[in-house]
């Protein structure tokens, strides 16, 4: 699939039935507006009037860099999408089993009290247990599937998020800095054309008094022209000299600063990107840093062993899970399995309101996300579209390297 025909609109006749869900869901207050609020280093385009479109270089890698933005965000929105997904089946699983628990006698909620009543009943011969508290082992429960696989995942993001934000620093650092030799090239340049101007002034002032001299007193003044022209125009070729190198350093540093804008724009998406998954990620999980996550592991594991030893005294608790699991497959949840595991939930509307609260603030984060990344790509593509009509000359060209993205 090529890369303009992935830039395309994303919202669905699904997605606007979901996004009313959100704004009923907002209206009952699951969730607070200012919900990921944060600070986002907004996207510099670089000013296309300091690019010499003429130049084959300058103008295949600014459409390049264009590409390049399409690229990631387009990407983003695509991984975060199959992950909103997920996340509204599952709120549908929620919608589902609230509908099904308000019938009277309902099978689905007698299995559930079923499996909490012989799961408190084994917890009274648990001493042993108890590291790690019954609401964080459920929340571990329910990403043991992604574990440990997860916790290299958000590791490796941690790092990369630091490495990314160096290169932030470093490019600023050499942005500002070519933006003040930039400026010390222009006032040189206004410098030597001072110089110059003032030359010639005092040139043409010089011979004045000289030819004032010759006719008024009559004196020889030809060796006074003769130094006052040679040291005017060597005043002249020095200055002139000056400038014009002065002017070549100035393009040379706009040059490298539109590459620099140019890089840094890439970078900051990255760092949004991976800023908002590691930050959903931790939403999630529950938690402040990877290590944070490693060491809930840890007592999870532990926990679940002693647990797994319980259980195998206890038949009758798996079968009780069983039949659970098999009412919620006949009421058709997406993720029998994973609810097999929060049949409180099902008992609980309280526990059910608490599930739905994170699931929604966890689809907010996702729209945001998506929502981002389409804005950006979206000004991205709106330039190359710009470029191609501005420039129909070069039209056969943009779109060539728009198609080897493809």
């Amino acid at each position: 699939m090529g890369l303009f025909s992935k830039i395309k609109d994303w919202i669905t006749a699904k997605d606007i039935e979901e996004f009313e869900q959100y704004e009923y869901e907002r209206d009952k207050g699951y969730f607070d507006d200012g919900y990921m609020k944060s600070d986002i280093p907004e996207v510099e385009m670089i000013d296309r009037s300091e690019i010499d479109m003429s130049s084959r270089y300058l103008r295949q890698r600014y459409v390049k860099n264009l590409c390049d933005l399409m690229a990631e965000c387009t990407d983003e929105i695509e991984s975060a999408s199959n992950e909103y997904r997920y996340v509204t089946d599952y709120l549908k699983d929620c919608e589902i089993i609230d509908q099904v628990t308000d019938t009277p006698e309902n099978q689905l909620v007698n299995a559930a009290e079923n499996v909490v009543r012989l799961m408190n009943k084994n917890q009274m011969h648990t001493s042993k247990l108890g590291r790690i508290s019954e609401s964080k082992f459920n929340q571990m429960q329910s990403i043991a599937s992604e574990m440990p696989k997860a916790l290299d995942e958000l590791r490796e993001q941690e790092e990369y998020k630091e490495i990314v934000r160096d290169d932030l620093k470093k490019l600023e650092g050499e942005k500002v800095s070519r933006q003040f030799m930039r400026s010390d090239a222009r006032v040189k340049e206004l410098s030597c054309r001072n110089i110059a101007v003032i030359t010639v002034f005092a040139m043409g002032f010089v011979m004045l008094i000289l030819l004032l001299m010759k006719f008024m007193f009559e004196m020889n003044v030809m060796a006074g022209f003769i130094i006052a022209a040679a040291l005017g125009s060597i005043t002249l070729a020095i200055s002139f000299s000056s400038y014009l190198s002065a002017r070549g350093v100035e393009r040379k540093l706009t040059s490298q600063l539109n590459q620099i804008i140019g890089k840094q724009n890439t970078i900051k998406i990255k760092y949004v990107n991976i800023q908002n998954l590691i930050v959903y990620k931790y939403e999630k999980y529950h938690i402040n840093s990877s290590d944070e996550l490693a060491y809930f592991w840890g007592l999870y594991v532990d926990e679940k062993n002693e647990r797994d030893m319980i259980r195998r005294m206890s038949r009758e608790l798996d079968q009780a899970e069983e039949r659970f699991r098999i009412e919620l497959v006949n009421v058709h949840v997406n993720y029998p399995t994973l609810w097999v595991h929060q049949a409180e939930a099902v008992v609980d509307k309280r526990e059910m309101v608490e599930i739905r609260h994170e699931l929604v603030a966890r689809r907010q984060g996702l729209r945001k996300r998506i929502s981002y990344n389409t804005d950006n790509r979206e000004a991205a593509k709106n330039e190359v579209q710009d470029l191609v009509l501005k420039y129909p000359n070069y039209a056969h060209e943009i779109l060539d390297i728009v198609g080897s993205y493809e």
